[in-house]
């Protein structure tokens, strides 16, 4: 300890102080270390979503159809406001620019649906409209400023998240062994199964492990029997085969395998289109005449007013009629349904809006290949956003409470990490 007394220097043994044992201050968990509280509430919310959305895999059970299907969104309303004024408290700052300049185009959409639907709703007294679609993708940015967590901490997420993934998707996969002979146990939620399998694939270093979550990979699929399932994994298996073979490629012949790898997929998709044609008799059938029907509709609806469509006045469902029962269900394609109720509009903004945040994902990725977790985090929800797309192209996903949280919860708490990759790496991001 040093002393300046009448302009003199003194130096004397350190002593401990005794105010500082009498009354010690506890240190606050810094940024950078480990997870917080509240960050174990965030993850067990995207938990319970999860564990709702494949709730038919593991108890043949559709709890989205119950009162549970909006319990996320209620509990994530508390969990955000402490986690967010936790950060506010401890000066932790949020990139609120960075966050809406990725966020905004999927923003609008979600504004477009609310003021649509509330009209649709209290106006107009209907019951299915696209309310929910709009609550829930307008907490976007939300799930992206609680995800912007830097260094260990950040990383400490991305395991959690990837541990999630793929406690889920194997429970999913030994609820559907037991179950094998209902067919579609894994029906909607391809992508989440798909995903956590992926992700175990990229995250492990030992081979043993990668050939483990491969087999996990196919058998899910393969006793599955849904087409969506079978193209899932046919992406999987091409993104495997091309990125083992981009690592032995040399730099200035990559341009050239990616074209050529683009070229591949590409005769591999008509192959396989090819042999469904072929053999679509010993193939799940995909109900092609409720869907063709219903794509129909859609489309003559939207081409009624291709600028706005109905702008969300109308309910969410259609009737279709099947001999002498008539049903009342959504159309099998939420894109679909973007055009015909948001038109050109909508469609441009969620086409705009998903590929601002793949392009934010790309340039995590691109960033982060000096840190294995990280990349393969990125690599995986990469996969994750673009199976999750062409699994509601076919299928009605988001009007549904916990698939809603756990599309755009995911996309929302990577948005948040991509930025705090970038941030740290480049000091620039995402603009």
């Amino acid at each position: 300890m040093i002393f300046f007394p009448k302009q003199t220097w003194v130096w004397s043994k350190p002593r401990r102080s005794r105010m500082l044992k009498m009354n010690p201050v506890a240190p606050s968990l810094p940024a950078n270390q480990g997870l917080c509280f509240s960050d174990f509430l965030l993850l067990g919310v995207l938990s319970l979503a999860t564990l709702l959305s494949v709730s038919f895999p593991v108890f043949g059970l559709q709890l989205h159809h119950s009162a549970l299907n909006h319990a996320s969104l209620m509990l994530f309303a508390p969990v955000f406001a402490l986690h967010l004024i936790g950060k506010l408290l401890n000066h932790h700052p949020t990139p609120w620019a960075r966050i809406f300049g990725v966020c905004w185009p999927l923003l609008a959409l979600a504004s477009f649906a609310l003021i649509g639907s509330s009209i649709a709703k209290w106006g107009s007294g209907l019951e299915d409209t696209y309310l929910s679609l709009g609550i829930y993708l307008s907490l976007l940015p939300l799930y992206a400023a609680s995800g912007h967590l830097i260094q260990q901490r950040g990383r400490s997420w991305m395991m959690g998240l990837v541990v999630i993934w793929f406690m889920f998707s194997l429970a999913a996969l030994v609820g559907e062994i037991f179950r094998f002979r209902i067919t579609g146990t894994l029906h909607e939620v391809e992508y989440l199964i798909a995903s956590g399998f992926f992700a175990l694939y990229y995250v492990a270093r030992s081979r043993i492990v990668k050939w483990v979550a491969l087999g996990l990979l196919v058998a899910a699929f393969l006793l599955n029997q849904k087409l969506t399932g079978y193209i899932v994994l046919a992406m999987a298996l091409l993104h495997m085969l091309f990125s083992a073979g981009w690592q032995h490629v040399l730099p200035k012949n990559r341009r050239l395998y990616g074209l050529g790898a683009l070229v591949f997929a590409g005769l591999t998709a008509g192959g396989l289109a090819l042999l469904y044609f072929e053999f679509r008799q010993y193939l799940p059938s995909g109900n092609p005449h409720v869907r063709l029907a219903q794509y129909e509709a859609a489309w003559l609806q939207f081409l009624q007013s291709p600028i706005w469509g109905n702008a969300y006045l109308k309910g969410s469902g259609e009737i279709f009629n099947e001999g002498l029962n008539r049903l009342y269900i959504p159309t099998h394609s939420d894109v679909l349904d973007i055009l015909k109720h948001g038109g050109l509009i909508g469609f441009a903004l969620f086409a705009w809006g998903y590929w601002k945040v793949f392009a934010l994902f790309n340039a995590a990725i691109k960033a982060s290949t000096e840190d294995h977790l990280t990349n393969a985090y990125f690599v995986a929800l990469r996969f994750f956003q673009v199976t999750a797309l062409i699994t509601f192209m076919i299928n009605p996903l988001l009007l549904k409470g916990p698939f809603l949280v756990v599309i755009w919860g995911n996309l929302g708490f990577g948005i948040g990490l991509a930025l705090a990759v970038l941030g740290r790496t480049s000091k620039g991001g995402q603009r």
